[in-house]
């Protein structure tokens, strides 16, 4: 569907080649209720015929023929799912953009099963797999996509200039951004910070969404005494979330399973640090100890030494370095290097292109090591 995540990276894409964009549907509430606002679409697009999704999928894909065609994901929509069989049947190149499938969603031995068998179908016909974090590498990879077929890509968005944002010395404000559901880790999170609110009276953190856990969340918080130290501030219209973190000392994304987590780019972006659970695909872009932390998914104890780490850390020098990635991660560097993977995709250019945020990691960590920064930071996860 349209989403705000996306948009940003099409308008761009489409000042380079001639885009089309097809859409399965169209934004739902649910999404509304988070704070998704309609996207600009300042590019060619549809929206597929809602009574006959399938049908309409397959006759765009039969008569653009002399396109490249990119996929998102593969099982996520049945329409999707059937483009991929007509397009590998006329023999139009084809890529993959996708998520590694959700680890915390129960799922049947035939299901998985089934799953696996799609998707090794795919991955020797797809001419190239855009993989949303390590994690899809992995997983597509393990199905067949080969090493030099898989280009890392994540969730991108435009943001307003990055800028060095007032480090108050009198307070330690850390935040969660999403929604309250089980799978953001919210318990984990309260259980591992609890300790170091009684310690630490100059902490506060907050949570800013909603979702069904609230009212638990709140009468948990009242049970233990620390509605004092925590604020749940509720949902910020996408727009104002990086206004938000400009005032924060520190975002936490504590999920047990996140496809990516495009917070991570917006805390960057506004020079903020963050902590990130391995089960996060963002969390790529986390260079232990320098612009943040990584943890062990689920693992308190992971978390809290993550915390503590953070707030014994030189702060001011780790927003230096949140603000060193988020250039690599705005849109026009993200959209040069997408339109090289396909030249290279195509055969059109022979050097295989390199993620932007992986170089500024590379030298990042040049530089920290020199000066000896990461001598003391929490494990690599």
């Amino acid at each position: 569907m349209p989403s705000f995540y996306q948009d940003d990276l099409f308008r761009e894409l489409a000042s380079k080649v001639d885009l089309r964009v097809v859409y399965d549907h169209s934004l739902t509430e649910d999404r509304r209720q988070l704070g998704w606002t309609e996207v600009k679409g300042e590019y060619k697009f549809c929206v597929l015929e809602q009574d006959h999704k399938v049908r309409h999928a397959m006759r765009i894909a039969r008569s653009e023929r002399d396109r490249v065609h990119i996929i998102n994901g593969i099982w996520a929509e049945t329409a999707f799912a059937a483009v991929t069989f007509v397009l590998a049947k006329v023999g139009v190149p084809f890529a993959i953009y996708t998520e590694c499938p959700d680890v915390t969603v129960s799922r049947s031995w035939l299901r998985l099963r089934e799953h696996a068998c799609v998707g090794r179908w795919v991955a020797r016909r797809a001419r190239a797999l855009f993989a949303i974090s390590h994690l899809a590498a992995d997983y597509f990879g393990s199905l067949g996509f080969a090493d030099y077929r898989i280009y890392p890509f994540g969730y991108f968005r435009a943001s307003p200039v990055p800028r060095e944002n007032i480090l108050h010395a009198e307070k330690v404000d850390i935040v969660y951004v999403g929604q309250l559901i089980h799978r953001k880790g919210l318990d984990i999170l309260l259980r591992a910070i609890r300790p170091l609110l009684e310690k630490n009276p100059q902490i506060r953190l907050s949570l800013i969404g909603t979702g069904p856990e609230q009212a638990s969340i709140e009468s948990e918080l009242r049970q233990d005494g620390l509605l004092g130290s925590v604020e749940l501030e509720g949902a910020h219209p996408s727009s104002q979330i990086h206004e938000r973190l400009a005032r924060a000392s520190l975002l936490v994304l504590p999920s047990r399973w996140d496809g990516w987590g495009l917070v991570i780019n917006e805390a960057f972006a506004a020079g903020v640090p963050v902590i990130a659970s391995d089960r996060c695909g963002g969390a790529d872009l986390i260079l232990q100890g320098a612009n943040g932390y990584k943890f062990r998914s689920e693992s308190v104890d992971d978390l809290r030494t993550c915390l503590s780490a953070f707030l014994a850390s030189d702060q001011k020098q780790m927003r230096a370095a949140a603000l060193k990635t988020a250039p690599s991660l705005a849109i026009p560097v993200v959209c040069e290097y997408l339109v090289a993977c396909l030249e290279h995709m195509c055969g059109l250019r022979e050097d295989r292109p390199l993620p932007p945020w992986e170089q500024v990691l590379h030298q990042l960590e040049s530089e920290y090591i020199s000066a000896g920064s990461l001598a003391n930071r929490p494990r690599q996860i």
